[in-house]
């Protein structure tokens, strides 16, 4: 069996603020020392964005003991097609980016199974693996982001506001935070983007496409042209009627 993710995640927590829980993540990792490695087949984490998990494998409950007792950091990695015969090995093909996360809260069932809310801490890239524990473990390279000129970014943030701000996307867009996301000064336009990513890029692939790529320019461009793809694909909202008096005017003569 895989682990698998419990359910979608909700942008930033579920308190009555949409961004509750973010801002722990101002600790720095140390890429000097081996950071787990959790491959799934399906799922993708991006800095910033928050991934709920169950964890019921045994070597993957013993990985989860090992990070909370020490730096609580977990890389999350994307399987490559055609892992299915060798799931179970530790040197089954996995995509060199990952995501390394922070466990952001933890639930231990009576079984020894875990809950997990793990929020993505940085890009990196696997340099070397080390398969001496149950676990596989890696060391990562971070992988920091290409920023933009001001000047191109000040028109991405604007060009993403109009998207958002306007239908066909507003009503969607302000259901799933997005806006509050753009109004966050604590958030780089490369966070924005990547939290974007995380809910609005359709496969895997894309996402792990996405991760792949440290250019905040070329992701821009990505979500962009995701978010007009969406748009296009929602009904346009038609004018609504006036509703008809109750009851009807008397006309006299």
């Amino acid at each position: 069996m895989l682990p698998i993710k419990l359910r979608s995640a909700r942008m930033f927590g579920s308190g009555n603020s949409a961004l509750e829980d973010v801002f722990v993540l101002a600790k720095p990792i140390d890429f000097s020392k081996w950071i787990p490695i959790f491959p799934l087949p399906n799922g993708v984490l991006m800095p910033k964005a928050i991934l709920p998990l169950h964890v019921f494998e045994h070597r993957y409950r013993v990985m989860t003991r090992d990070a909370l007792a020490g730096s609580k950091l977990i890389a999350m990695g994307l399987l490559k097609p055609g892992y299915e015969a060798n799931y179970h090995r530790l040197d089954t093909a996995v995509y060199p980016e990952v995501c390394v996360g922070r466990i952001l809260r933890e639930e231990q069932l009576a079984d020894g199974r875990f809950n997990l809310l793990l929020q993505g801490a940085a890009r990196a890239r696997i340099e070397a693996e080390n398969a001496e524990l149950e676990y596989r473990r890696g060391r990562l390279e971070c992988m920091l982001p290409i920023p933009a000129s001001p000047e191109t970014e000040c028109a991405i943030r604007r060009e993403l506001r109009q998207l958002l701000s306007n239908p066909p996307l507003v009503q969607l867009a302000t259901k799933a935070n997005w806006l509050e996301l753009l109004s966050c000064p604590e958030f780089s336009l490369s966070d924005i983007l990547d939290v974007l990513a995380s809910t609005a890029l359709p496969s895997s692939q894309d996402k792990q496409r996405f991760l792949a790529e440290p250019c905040v320019v070329g992701r821009a461009s990505c979500i962009c042209k995701v978010l007009h793809a969406i748009g296009s694909q929602m009904p346009q909202c038609a004018p609504q009627k006036r509703p008809r008096s109750w009851p009807p005017k008397i006309y006299t003569n």
